[in-house]
């Protein structure tokens, strides 16, 4: 049997190596392949429930092998280069759009650079705290893209690292099996999307774990900090707060919520003038009214307003989901006050019923869900988590179009996962 432990083991490295390495994003067979090979590897190993040190190694060996390459899935890392190279020379990045830069003989701006960049006629969307490790990247890189990425690997990889080790300290003070962690640790959309495509979720989940963490421990202070810096590394965390003031009405610590926005506020100051405002501004319009991908309710709504006005409405249907959106988030807070949920579950609810009226959702958007899910006792964000990789397949050399098809079979086999969960747990509750 420890033949059979070890050769999934061994499978689960390469696959994921080979993801992270050398197999490019347009090359669907081996990606798949590849892919569902490191997945059926992880429910083996995870199954198990044995030998925990090898698999805490293996979650470091898989990590520390991703920093020999750039990411192969994702061309965020060069908009992170440009930005932190911009600061680097004292230029504010959301100042001007990318291009005007070209003919400014600016140090570490080229043409090769701006070449690979995924939106250069978008104005930068990352916060200042962000933006603070773009420039650290850029100054210890210094035009070496790899060294570059490496510094924000290192700091995802730390960010990873404390994620896993506060999900067993919030699942030991619940009473629940710290192994549960691993399900983290191991997922390799986590390892693949953060430490491999470098994507700030990561930073994120890590924030958001030290608010929930200082929350049950009674440390206001240490909560209020890691949602504020969470919003801080990326807006989204916002929706958090509504279920965390009504939460600490209970015991008087609703304070937290508006200290955690007084300090989301504070990592916005660094960087804080007419440019900022204007530029985030815009790229979040952008965003609501134009980007669509992999969305559920959005691509039902948009199939009906073609048939109604013959084209995309997405400048209306975009802005009227998200007033959905935020009513379904206020619900579910209310909601989850009065039936007393936990913060876990409540935010688990809550991103679940955002992403699916979101008109874009990226493999990494759902990466907080895992973590949510775990403590919570869901396992569904682990099913998605499967399913979502397969929006991959809508690359190819010559572009992006993803397959319809492959967004009814992932959001029918989610939705059916999610409802027999549901129906699982009343059923065992009215037991």
């Amino acid at each position: 049997m420890r033949t059979g432990y070890y050769t999934f083991l061994a499978i689960f490295l390469l696959a994921i190596f080979s993801i992270g390495s050398w197999i490019e994003r347009y090359q669907s067979l081996p990606l798949i392949l590849a892919y569902t090979s490191a997945f059926m590897a992880y429910i083996f190993l995870l199954q198990r429930q044995e030998d925990q040190k090898t698999l805490f190694n293996a979650g470091i060996i898989i990590r520390i092998l991703l920093f020999f390459s750039l990411p192969t899935l994702s061309d965020d890392i060069y908009r992170f280069i440009w930005d932190g190279t911009l600061i680097k020379n004292s230029i504010h990045p959301f100042a001007e759009l990318p291009g005007y830069y070209l003919e400014k003989n600016i140090d570490g701006i080229s043409e090769e650079l701006f070449s690979v960049l995924n939106s250069p006629s978008y104005f930068t969307i990352y916060p200042p705290l962000n933006q603070a490790i773009f420039w650290l990247s850029a100054i210890i890189g210094n035009g070496d893209w790899l060294v570059s990425a490496n510094v924000i690997r290192l700091i995802l990889y730390g960010a990873d690292f404390g994620s896993f080790f506060l999900l067993k300290a919030i699942l030991k003070r619940n009473n629940k099996s710290s192994f549960l962690a691993y399900w983290y640790w191991l997922n390799p959309l986590i390892i693949l999307e953060i430490v491999g495509n470098l994507h700030f979720e990561g930073l994120v989940i890590f924030f958001v774990l030290l608010g929930i963490y200082g929350f049950q421990k009674g440390k206001s202070i240490a909560s209020a900090s890691g949602f504020g810096l969470a919003i801080g590394a990326k807006l989204l965390p916002l929706i958090y707060l509504p279920f965390l003031f009504l939460k600490g009405l209970k015991n008087r610590t609703w304070w937290i919520s508006i200290l955690a926005g007084i300090i989301s506020i504070a990592t916005l100051l660094p960087m804080l003038n007419q440019s900022f405002i204007a530029g985030m501004t815009e790229s979040l319009d952008l965003y609501f009214r134009s980007f669509e991908f992999n969305a559920s309710i959005y691509f039902i709504a948009r199939r009906i307003g073609f048939w109604i006005y013959g084209y995309n409405n997405i400048a209306v249907i975009g802005p009227l989901l998200s007033v959905l959106s935020l009513l379904s988030i206020l619900f579910i807070s209310i909601a989850g006050y009065f039936k007393n949920w936990s913060l876990p579950k409540t935010f688990l609810f809550i991103l679940t019923a955002y992403l699916l009226f979101a008109t874009t959702v990226h493999p990494w958007y759902i990466l907080p869900l895992i973590a949510f899910g775990i403590l919570s006792g869901y396992w569904y964000p682990i099913i998605w988590s499967f399913l979502i990789f397969f929006t991959y397949l809508g690359y190819d050399q010559n572009g992006f179009e993803l397959p319809l098809y492959l967004v009814v079979v992932e959001y029918v086999v989610l939705l059916t996962t999610i409802v027999l969960e549901l129906r699982l747990r009343m059923t065992n509750f009215k037991k």
